[in-house]
């Protein structure tokens, strides 16, 4: 029972609040000191200086937790100290859902004595401000939270005060406290591998300006909602000594000068004073930051407050509240906002075209705007965002005689790496990790007082050098340095491979002692294995686990640069892997739970979660049924499928209360699939009743364990009646389901190969239509929308299987994977290069993503041929498939151990040798891949 309160600086909490607490102790000789800690919204702990563990772990206001850490190895006796760093979000991230800032900690020490002491958070912790993090930030993306931006010269500018009590632990907005659920993160250390060189960056002069129209509107909301309208805008008075062209750059918002928009941002101006006004234009999406640079800036040229002259900021907020409207996503931008939300956005653009153009001069700004003008301090009005200079990095030539000894900084040794300042530009150092990686920042340095660091990673370069910026995410931080020596880890954890790290206001050598990723995944207990006579499977085998560990944290996440969000169906695919590969049950769990505590807020269970986030996507609530058999086929953990199960059948309760007229699930949500083409922006989309009844057929299994006979009475009528609905709409002239169907009830004209794969997987289709089922799977007709990313792959696989085409999985392998390795892939994509539909370029958005890890499954399943049979690893069947191979081996964790299995043709004999756990059944099964040759099982 915690006796411990959360607490506070005082009651309020904003945006992005860095806190620090403190709390000394006296103590004998400590035998045991468990420490209980949660925080709103993230924590970073240090027992006696040394750094211990960074959480909690994600989980929704109304179920939240804490973590346990035995610290007993951290104390000594006399005098002690706990200091833990919070960091309060204040907006919607798809990781957590933010309250309001507070900390809850509760220390149990037992002493050698026999002595026991309880340390807990109340008034008697002291409290400061950490100013050294400074507050006004853009978010990192829609995703994240506001980006690092650290002042060390601030570290030590702290106001120590007595604590707030804000609540009791269980009461307030955090409820249901529980223990972590899944195993504190890793730290490993990882060094570059090597130097890519030196580069002398321009000294871009051009005034930036980030604008956070979604905080300014506002300030109290917290949301990650795209329907959330951002009117509004800035304005000030630009005076010029002389005539002069002056070029600004837009990003969500139009600039005017004296009542003129030029689209290519070029303005010819004469001396004397000119009225700028920027109007947000990018109401509504993800973005909740706004841009625009005014780029060179002629000399001479200043700004003035058009409300008051001696202002210190000289731009002023211009509000338009009559715009402003906060909806969520559950309605998706696909079928439109609903009146009076789409009218506003319509006069939102007239107002915005209409008043630029009737601001002439200052007093036309005050005769239309003075009344919606308010004066706000700069860093009120403006974020710090550097992320652009790295965006517009300009080079100007090699600096390699800038830098002594490069590679010093890759070991941690006294040798240092000497970074000379040059007056021609801002040094740039680029360096390689070898492969991708995530974790913290982590470097040593001594230099001058005031030296910016921006510290950038990326995924990919082409071969040519040019940089892949992953779009909507500042995959960086800027760290200010002080006098001397400098030490940090950063309090984000990044991924990239390649990192640049650049210096600007240097005037003197800067030494660099240490420069390393901490890289910090899920504990992963590599138990699983593959490798095979052809090094190119072994190869996409290696890459494919590489991916699902960088994508394993307190949850599987997508990826773990562009969201690092628990996306539902990805993690349905990356749970079957993880199981095979790790037996990582306990990850698969704690997904399953995470979303089904979303049924609280949804009619059907979120997609991604817990979340800011208002977002249904179908095929993810309907693919988490699926992962809840999936986990039981694994454990055979009946205790949890009986906890799981009023989940299960309120999850399909809430899909048949969609229904349409047609008998179809059907709603006004993001009705994706694939990254592919599928004609899916409407309401009703057939894929999303094949997966609705993939997982009925998912429920069906468990009401047969749980000998629900009611329940599985219930469920196959509803199969039956969404099974003969969707075939109604077989089209005989196109041999194949629609993708949809508009809201007249016409069939789309677009057809997919998808709806042929999942109506073969979930025995939909019928029999006189199974053949037509198979040649779309097999030989699409060439207007026929083909599978566009590896998620989706899964699927197809799975259909494959079923169907016997196991050899076409293996050539698919190839096929699809192979053009990674060529391109020097370390991880596996989001999508395919071949693919027409990419969010994104270069050929891919994420270049790791572990909804792509099937080789994990299928190299086992295939080529081993292991199979189970019955849940909890109690039998398999083992039948490898020789595929061209002349030998293959691996293991794959089960509930009850590790299954090896090997095989290798010698001569006219296929030698193969099992070994089982304890108490599993495995039976071998011939196959037609074994013709001629002579079975002989080795012990």
């Amino acid at each position: 029972m915690l006796s411990a309160r959360w607490i506070w600086k005082g009651e309020a909490s904003g945006y992005n609040q860095a806190v620090v607490f403190v709390k000394n102790f006296e103590a004998e000789i400590i035998t045991q000191a468990l420490l209980k800690v949660s925080a709103d919204s993230w924590y970073r702990l240090w027992v006696n200086g040394v750094w211990v563990n960074d959480g909690p772990c994600r989980s929704w206001p109304e179920h939240y937790q804490y973590d346990e850490i035995e610290i007993a190895p951290y104390l000594h006796p006399g005098q002690n100290e706990l200091r833990i760093l919070v960091r309060y979000w204040g907006t919607g991230t798809f990781h957590t859902c933010p309250q309001q800032g507070g900390l809850l900690a509760q220390v149990e020490l037992k002493q050698l004595s026999g002595n026991k002491i309880t340390i807990r958070t109340d008034e008697s912790w002291l409290v400061s401000e950490f100013p050294a993090f400074r507050w006004n930030t853009p978010k990192v993306s829609i995703q994240m939270e506001p980006q690092e931006y650290y002042d060390a010269r601030l570290a030590d500018s702290l106001e120590f005060n007595q604590a707030v009590c804000l609540f009791a632990a269980g009461e307030g907005p955090w409820l249901d406290l529980q223990p972590r659920d899944v195993p504190l993160l890793t730290r490993q250390p990882v060094a570059f591998k090597s130097y890519l060189g030196a580069s002398l960056l321009r000294r871009i002069p051009d005034w930036h300006y980030c604008l956070p129209s979604a905080r300014l509107n506002y300030p109290h909301l917290v949301e990650a909602n795209r329907n959330v309208s951002q009117p509004g805008g800035v304005c000030t008075v630009m005076k010029l000594e002389k005539k002069a062209t002056v070029r600004f750059q837009e990003d969500g918002m139009q600039v005017f000068i004296d009542g003129y928009h030029n689209p290519q941002g070029k303005y010819r101006l004469d001396p004397g004073k000119h009225v700028v006004l920027v109007l947000v234009t990018e109401v509504l999406g993800h973005n909740k930051e706004k841009s625009f640079r005014l780029e060179h800036p002629p000399a001479g040229l200043r700004l003035e407050n058009p409300l008051d002259s001696p202002y210190p900021n000289p731009w002023c907020w211009l509000e338009f509240p009559g715009f402003r409207f906060a909806q969520t996503d559950l309605r998706w931008p696909d079928h439109g906002l609903e009146d009076p939300y789409a009218q506003k956005i319509k006069d939102y653009a007239q107002f915005v075209s209409k008043l630029g153009a009737s601001v002439i001069e200052l007093e036309s700004f005050t005769k239309h705007l003075a009344q919606q003008a308010v004066n706000l301090p700069e860093s009120d009005l403006f974020a710090l965002d550097t992320h652009w200079r790295f965006i517009h990095r300009r080079v100007k030539g090699d600096a390699s005689e800038r830098i002594n000894y490069p590679s010093g900084l890759m070991f941690d040794n006294p040798t240092l790496t000497t970074v000379s300042p040059s007056s021609k530009g801002d040094i740039e150092l680029c360096y390689d990790l070898g492969q991708q990686v995530v974790g913290y920042y982590d470097f040593e340095l001594v230099a001058e007082a005031g030296v910016e660091v921006d510290i950038y990673s990326v995924e990919y370069l082409t071969p040519e050098g040019i940089i892949q910026h992953t779009t909507g995410n500042r995959n960086g931080m800027t760290y200010i340095t002080k006098a001397g020596t400098n030490r940090f880890t950063s309090t984000k954890r990044r991924s990239g491979r390649y990192v640049f790290i650049t210096f600007h206001h240097q005037t003197r050598p800067i030494n660099l002692r240490k420069f390393q990723v901490i890289e910090s995944t899920y504990p992963v207990d590599t138990i699983g294995s593959f490798s095979c006579s052809d090094a190119r499977l072994d190869r996409i085998f290696e890459i494919s686990a590489r991916t699902l560990t960088l994508c394993m944290e307190d949850t599987f996440t997508d990826c773990p640069l562009y969201e690092q969000t628990l996306w539902v169906g990805d993690a349905r695919n990356e749970a079957i892997f993880a199981y095979d590969l790790f037996g990582a049950a306990d990850i698969g769990k704690r997904c399953i739970q995470l979303a089904a505590q979303s049924l609280d807020r949804y009619v059907i269970t979120g997609c991604q979660v817990p979340s800011g986030w208002d977002c249904l996507l179908p095929a993810w609530s309907f693919l988490w049924g699926i992962a809840v058999w999936d986990y039981y086929t694994f454990t055979a953990d009946r205790a949890f499928l009986e906890e799981i199960w009023p989940v299960v059948i309120k999850n399909l309760e809430g899909a048949f209360s969609l229904l349409d007229s047609h008998g179809l699930f059907s709603g006004p949500f993001w009705n994706m699939f694939d990254w592919s083409g599928i004609d899916d922006c409407h309401e009703t989309v057939l894929h999303n009743s094949m997966l609705l009844v993939g997982a009925i057929d998912a429920a069906l299994g468990c009401a047969m364990v749980l000998d629900d006979h009611d329940g599985q009475v219930w469920l196959e009528t509803l199969r039956g009646d969404l099974v003969r609905n969707l075939n109604c709409w077989w089209s005989k002239a196109t041999k194949s389901y629609p993708d949809s169907l508009s809201a007249d009830g016409s069939p789309s004209l677009s057809v997919s190969q998808h709806t042929s794969f999942l109506a073969l997987l979930y025995g939909i289709a019928s029999s006189e239509n199974k053949a037509d089922v198979l040649d779309n799977m097999l030989t699409p007709p060439q207007d026929m929308v083909r599978v566009g990313s590896p998620f989706a792959m899964m699927y197809y696989y799975e259909a494959l299987e079923k169907a016997g085409y196991l050899d076409n999985i293996i050539a698919s392998i190839y096929e699809a994977y192979l053009p990674m390795l060529e391109a020097g892939a370390t991880t596996v994509w989001e999508t395919f290069p071949s693919s027409n539909v990419r969010p994104g370029q270069f050929p891919t958005r994420s270049h790791c993503h572990a909804w792509s890890s099937a080789p994990i499954h299928f190299l086992p399943r295939l080529i081993l041929g292991i199979q189970a049979t019955a849940p909890g690893g109690q039998s398999f069947t083992v039948s490898p498939r020789i595929s061209g191979l002349s030998w293959a081996k691996g293991r794959l964790a089960t509930a009850r151990g590790t299954l090896e299995v090997e095989w290798k043709i010698d001569n006219s004999q296929l030698r193969v040798r099992i070994k089982a756990p304890e108490g599993t059944r495995v039976q071998f099964v011939e196959n037609e891949t074994h013709q001629g040759l002579e079975i002989v099982h080795e012990p």
